[in-house]
C-alpha cells in the first residue's frame, strides 16, 4: 500500500543528484530520433529499451524472463528474436555481438516501423554494417542504405523467428549507419532520412526538460525501458470494445460510457511531453517526468497525479511515492512522479503497467489531461 508523499521543487542550476546508471543510454537514444516524431498524431512516440540493463536483470537467475517485462506499443524485432534465439546465433543473425548492443530505439505502426540500435561505439556500427554486407545484404539505391531484399514484399518463405532482420510476414529490412547507431526501416527511403543529418528529439527542450526531471527523480536506479509521449498520450477516449462487442448489454453499455465520458473530463494540466521509465534497483518502480511551461502549473500537476496515483493505480501498484517539480535551464519545468513497490516478480512492473494499459486500451489514465 502507499506509504509516504514527499513533495519538493528542486532546481537544477544548484542542486547535485544522484543519477541513474544507465541516463546517458536513455538521453543517446533520443538523440537518435528525429525530431519530427513530435508531428504525429501519437500520444506515444517511441519506445526505449536498455538491452544491458535488462540482461543484468537475469544476470542471477537463469529461469528468469526478462522481455516479459517489456511493453511496447510497437515492433521491434531484434527483440522479439533475441528473446526465442540462442545468443551465439543471434548474435550471427543481427551482425552484432550481444554486449556492443547498448540499448533499442523503436516507433511507429506496422508496416511503417523504424528501431535503432544503439551500439558502443562508431567501430561498432562500421563492423554491423559489414556483417550485414557478408550476410547478403547489397546496397538498396539510396546512398549508405543496405538490404536483403525487396521493400514491403511478403514473402512467407523468408519468415524466421530467430532473424531480426525479416519481419513477420518474412519482408526484407533496409540498414544504415548513424553515428554510434544502426537504422533498421521497411524501406530505402526511410532509412535514409531517419540517418540523414536532421534536428534530433533530444535536442528539443521538452525532452530536454524531462530528462532534466529523470535525473532527480531516478536516482541510482536503472532504467530498464521508458516510453516518451506527446500530449496525445493524456487525451484518451472511449474504449471501442465497449460499443464494437455483439453481445454487449445495451444498458450496461450505455452506463459504462457515461461514466467514461465523465471520467475524460477530469484530469490533469496539459502537458508539453514526456517520460515514462521502468525503474529498477532493489526495488521496482516507476519515473515520470512529465514538461511544463512553468513551475506553478507543474506543481499544481505533481499534487494531481499523486492524488490520482492513490485514487486509480491497483494496489499491487501502491507502493514509497515521491513527486517533485524540477526547473529546467531552459526555462521549462518538470513534474516528476516516482512510485516504488514490494514485489518479488522480476518479470513484473505493475506501477509501469498501470500508466501503459490505460492508454493501450485507450481508457482515460492517470495522466489523463483535464479539468482538475
Amino acid at each position: 500500500m502507499r506509504r509516504s508523499i514527499i513533495a519538493a521543487s528542486l532546481v537544477l542550476t544548484t542542486s547535485m543528484p544522484v543519477l541513474a546508471q544507465n541516463l546517458d543510454a536513455l538521453r543517446d537514444g533520443l538523440n537518435t530520433l528525429p525530431a519530427s516524431l513530435l508531428m504525429q498524431n501519437r500520444g506515444d512516440l517511441a519506445y526505449f529499451i536498455d538491452v544491458q540493463a535488462l540482461h543484468r536483470l537475469g544476470a542471477n537467475n537463469p529461469d528468469l524472463r526478462p522481455y516479459l517485462r517489456l511493453m511496447l506499443g510497437t515492433d521491434i524485432n531484434a527483440l522479439e528474436s533475441l528473446s526465442r534465439t540462442d545468443p551465439a546465433e543471434w548474435q550471427e543473425r543481427s551482425g552484432i555481438a550481444l554486449d556492443e548492443l547498448r540499448f533499442m530505439m523503436g516507433y511507429g505502426v506496422p508496416p511503417n516501423v523504424v528501431n535503432l540500435w544503439g551500439l558502443a561505439d562508431e567501430a561498432a556500427t562500421v563492423e554491423m554494417m559489414t556483417a550485414l554486407e557478408a550476410r547478403g545484404f547489397e546496397s538498396a539505391g539510396a546512398a549508405g542504405v543496405i538490404g536483403n531484399g525487396e521493400p514491403m514484399r511478403i514473402d512467407p518463405q523468408q519468415r524466421d523467428p530467430s532473424d531480426p532482420w525479416r519481419t513477420r510476414i518474412g519482408a526484407a529490412q533496409f540498414a544504415s549507419a548513424k553515428g554510434t547507431s544502426v537504422v533498421q526501416a521497411q524501406t530505402p527511403q526511410e532509412a535514409l532520412l531517419v540517418s540523414s543529418n536532421q534536428p534530433a528529439l533530444g535536442e528539443n527542450q521538452i525532452f530536454a526538460t524531462a530528462l532534466a526531471g529523470l535525473e532527480q527523480s531516478v536516482g541510482d536506479n536503472w532504467i530498464l525501458q521508458a516510453a516518451v509521449i506527446s500530449p496525445v498520450f493524456g487525451l484518451g477516449g472511449i474504449e471501442p470494445a465497449l460499443v464494437l462487442s455483439p453481445s454487449a448489454d445495451m444498458d450496461e453499455t450505455r452506463q459504462t460510457i457515461e461514466e467514461q465520458m465523465a471520467a475524460l473530463g477530469k484530469g490533469i494540466p496539459p502537458y508539453l511531453g514526456g517520460i515514462i521509465a521502468d525503474v529498477q534497483g532493489e526495488s521496482t518502480g516507476i519515473s515520470i517526468a512529465l514538461a511544463y511551461a512553468n513551475c506553478e502549473t507543474a506543481q499544481v500537476a505533481a499534487d494531481l497525479i499523486s492524488t490520482r496515483w492513490s485514487e486509480m493505480a491497483g494496489e499491487a501498484a501502491q507502493g514509497e511515492m515521491t513527486s517533485n517539480t524540477v526547473e529546467s535551464q531552459n526555462g521549462l519545468c518538470a513534474t516528476t512522479l516516482s512510485v516504488f513497490i514490494e514485489s518479488d516478480n522480476l518479470e513484473l512492473n505493475p506501477a509501469y503497467r498501470t500508466v501503459l494499459d490505460a492508454y493501450f486500451r485507450r481508457q482515460p489514465g492517470i495522466l489523463q489531461i483535464g479539468e482538475s
